[in-house]
């Protein structure tokens, strides 16, 4: 069975132009490199795309206890897995050296065509001696990067004014990606005039037309607040209205 580090080994190699199409050997059969991997720095870890937008760039920073020699080696250095959501290795390549360090940069893409969610970052260093069949290869260190679909969140709270005492009702749609949201919950807060902070009044749910309604009791004029947390795959959006009570 093809492993993922041995997927991304072969686009290290520059033998595919992409990772994943093609097999070197499986963890279990590659040797250990003595030279390990200390550090993995992700230069964005949270892209906020909808499915037709572009690309943004990110750089992964890796140091290593020594530079991974080079001389008498067919190939030597430091790449990585990038694997979307469900594990499916789609994108990784070989890094850069700085100079004579021990320190490797690659710099790679996230795409709005890309699968939204949480995607998993492998980073490992490989040599590969004239030869030989089997790499080398060192411990494995994992990052995760989170492509989410942009969220828009509205509140109207109303009617506003409002008489002390009476029924105020917060009401809005939620759309994720430009599209309206179902099942979805909201919370709802109120911070009273002069105060600092919100506080937690309710939650609703988004109908199958994205639109969510709750109904309170008018105290005070102040300002309520709608809260989505979004999640993996999609960014959280807030809103808030203000509504002066007479």
């Amino acid at each position: 069975m093809t492993s993922v580090r041995s997927r991304a080994f072969a686009a290290l190699l520059a033998v595919v132009p992409t990772a994943g199409l093609m097999a070197v050997a499986s963890p279990a059969q590659a040797a250990t490199l003595d030279i390990t991997v200390k550090s993995v720095a992700v230069s964005k870890s949270v892209f906020v795309l909808g499915s037709k937008a572009g690309c943004q760039s990110f750089t992964i920073t890796a140091v290593t206890s020594e530079p991974i020699p080079t001389a008498g080696y067919e190939i030597a250095g430091v790449g990585a897995d990038i694997n979307a959501p469900g594990g499916k290795t789609v994108k990784g390549g070989q890094f850069a050296q700085v100079g004579s360090t021990a320190t490797y940069k690659g710099t790679f893409k996230m795409c709005g065509k890309d699968t939204a969610g949480r995607w998993t970052i492998e980073v490992y260093g490989a040599q590969l001696a004239a030869g030989d069949d089997e790499p080398e290869l060192t411990n494995l260190v994992s990052k995760s990067i989170y492509l989410k679909r942009p969220s828009k969140l509205t509140l109207n709270a109303a009617p506003e004014p409002v008489v002390k005492g009476k029924k105020l009702t917060a009401k809005g749609v939620l759309k994720v990606n430009g599209k309206v949201l179902g099942g979805a919950k909201v919370k709802v807060y109120f911070k009273p005039a002069g105060a600092t902070t919100f506080t937690y009044k309710g939650t609703a749910t988004t109908n199958g037309k994205g639109v969510y309604s709750k109904k309170f009791t008018a105290t005070k004029t102040g300002v309520w607040q709608v809260v989505y947390a979004g999640g993996a795959a999609r960014n959280a959006a807030t809103a808030v209205d203000g509504v002066k009570v007479k």
